[in-house]
């Protein structure tokens, strides 16, 4: 069947579990190469969203994400199931990426699913700390006194942009960012056998002191915006200008979107080529966040299609 022949609709995809040391990240939509979500259902069932965006092309993700990063599908969505504590990440901006390592940055927006008396998110430095203080408290074991420490409760949002120290503890989060897993490890609070790539991180990192990262919706920078909708009744979404995919990610209650059924932590993708689509929530409502991409400026130096 040709190309043009083939009616876009929504999509399901399988759900991709990891297990960490820290407890489990699921993927619910990547496409990253070592993970590649796979539709669920329909005509286009069992196919993977790279082979979907080398497919169909600007029919998924809409001319403003194709003609800044071409094939490649611009955010993933994952749960983070943190039981323990992650190690001390940093992820890298755009450019740098993009110049040291061919790849996407790492924005990331992380919205607490659940969260207790033990949960903790350290977000940044507390103080501006030198690269060498900072080496000395991470060789000392000490490094937890230089972070910024927050109590999350469900609701919350937080957006991470690159360069700023982040780890999770006890806590089930959402995590929608760049479709990138770059990130460097800064330190373990565990003796452990992995490696730590604290060197090589130390001119990517933001020694300056953080202010809150807590940020409410819509949320909106370069690489996506994502707004929180509540939905109690069954309504009609036009979207004819074919600008961008929309991306409903399931965090509370049920919805189905022109058939493609998802309950908590699902998603569904309406691709851009898709000019009108029904929601419709479960009997108890759904809690949902829609992500989409803007038109990103040319002159934006880390785009990536050529």
């Amino acid at each position: 069947m040709d190309y043009d022949e083939i009616k876009l609709e929504p999509l399901r995809f399988l759900p991709d579990r990891v297990e960490m040391p820290w407890g489990s990240a699921e993927y619910v939509l990547a496409d990253l190469g070592f993970v590649d979500s796979l539709a669920a259902e329909g005509l286009l069932g069992g196919n993977s969203i790279s082979d979907l965006m080398e497919t169909y092309l600007e029919r998924i993700s809409g001319e403003n994400s194709f003609d800044a990063y071409g094939t490649q599908f611009p955010v993933m969505v994952k749960r983070l199931d943190v039981k323990g504590r992650t190690s001390l990440h940093v992820n890298a901006d755009d450019v740098t990426a993009l110049e040291r390592y061919d790849s996407l940055g790492k924005t990331a927006l992380w919205y607490v699913l659940d969260a207790d008396k033990d949960s903790r998110l350290y977000l940044g430095f507390r103080r501006d700390v030198s690269a060498a203080e900072f080496y000395e408290k991470c060789s000392s074991g000490d490094v937890e006194s230089l972070l910024r420490e927050v109590k999350p409760h469900p609701g919350q949002v937080f957006l991470i942009p690159p360069g700023t120290v982040h780890a999770a503890q006890n806590v089930k989060l959402l995590e929608i960012a760049e479709a990138s897993e770059l990130w460097f490890r800064l330190y373990e609070w565990e003796p452990s056998d992995r490696e730590i790539h604290l060197e090589e991180a130390f001119d990517i990192i933001d020694f300056h002191a953080a202010g809150s990262l807590e940020t409410q919706f819509p949320v909106h920078v370069p690489q996506m915006r994502v707004r929180k909708l509540d939905i109690t009744v069954p309504s009609g979404v036009e979207a004819p200008d074919g600008d961008s995919f929309r991306l409903y990610v399931c965090i509370k209650g049920a919805l189905d979107v022109d058939g493609c059924k998802v309950s908590d932590g699902g998603a569904v993708l309406v691709p851009a080529d898709v000019m009108s689509w029904h929601l419709t929530p479960g009997a108890d409502g759904a809690e949902v966040l829609e992500v989409t991409v803007d038109k990103i400026p040319e002159e934006q130096p880390w785009t990536t299609a050529e």
